[in-house]
């Protein structure tokens, strides 16, 4: 059996077809555009695949998504068209192949509980950095959905009340804020996290600062996963996450936040989550294996 993977994200659309044993056979990728409405944009991302060699699809997408695969959120600009739509009868009807769907963090989340950084685990939690972020939450049995499919939707953790309106760790957590933190802090402005990162590996005074308010702000958000759910590990993703230096710096802050007196209670590991780039593609797949075997036993 071959299996499809789709990672509909707001930058690019990323593809992998990969065989029975979860090897990756071919992968792809093309721009996400934008469409003013539903069915040019899923005939666009169904466009040139050929799913006669496909026996099933998995597909990783931006949002709050349910057991229905129903789009339950907006997202970026590109892809919020996919708002209110049902991911699987898009694709299936366009590809003819069972398809199952799942929010992209959760779909990281569930590969690495399979294969990776969480393997073995009975409880993780993770967190993947990226423009925003995103968080999932599993047991030893899978994803914790939560009844609305929230449970673990940390983009939408509240972080700070300004003006009497929540804001989300978001704007404090992600790559995004890592770039508002610093320019905020430098007449010299930056376009690029990696650039901060660049800076900050060569000891500039402001990178320093920015770098240690931003993972301030994520061993806060850490600091909330670890008393809500007191995970084994909990595994970073995204990017910045493939850098050893910085899941060392999370750690060590992260330990350091906690009152003395739980020291001897916390061990929650930090880790890096082990796939990266493909974790999107083959969470989708390893989801849609699950979903299609139960649905048949």
């Amino acid at each position: 059996m071959n299996y499809l993977g789709i990672d509909i994200g707001g930058t690019f659309i990323k593809y992998a077809i990969v065989d029975k044993n979860i090897h990756i056979i071919k992968k792809w990728k093309k721009e996400t555009k934008h469409f003013t409405n539903a069915d040019d944009f899923y005939d666009y991302v169904c466009s040139d695949i050929d799913s006669s060699q496909i026996d099933l699809i998995g597909v990783s997408a931006p949002g709050v998504i349910n057991q229905l695969s129903e789009v339950l959120t907006e997202t970026s600009p590109n892809t919020k068209i996919m708002y209110q739509t049902c991911i699987n009868q898009e694709i299936k009807k366009r590809l003819v192949k069972e398809t199952y769907s799942i929010n992209d963090a959760k779909a990281a989340g569930f590969c690495e509980l399979k294969l990776g950084s969480a393997k073995g685990t009975k409880s993780s939690a993770f967190m993947i950095i990226g423009t925003g972020i995103g968080g999932c939450l599993c047991d030893e049995y899978g994803i914790i959905n939560g009844n609305d499919s929230l449970a673990g939707e940390l983009s939408c953790l509240p972080f700070n009340i300004e003006d009497g309106k929540i804001i989300s760790a978001s704007h404090f957590a992600s790559m995004t804020a890592l770039i508002e933190i610093y320019n905020h802090m430098s007449p010299k402005k930056e376009k690029y996290g990696k650039d901060i990162c660049e800076k900050y590996l060569h000891y500039d005074e402001t990178a320093l600062k920015a770098m240690e308010k931003w993972i301030l702000n994520i061993c806060f958000v850490l600091n909330i996963l670890t008393l809500c759910y007191n995970p084994e590990v909990i595994c970073i993703g995204g990017g910045i996450s493939e850098e050893e230096w910085f899941i060392q710096n999370v750690q060590k802050k992260y330990d350091g936040l906690f009152p003395s007196r739980f020291h001897s209670v916390l061990t929650a590991k930090i880790k890096q989550c082990k796939y990266h780039n493909e974790a999107n593609l083959l969470g989708a797949i390893l989801y849609a294996k699950s979903q299609f075997n139960s649905s048949i036993e």
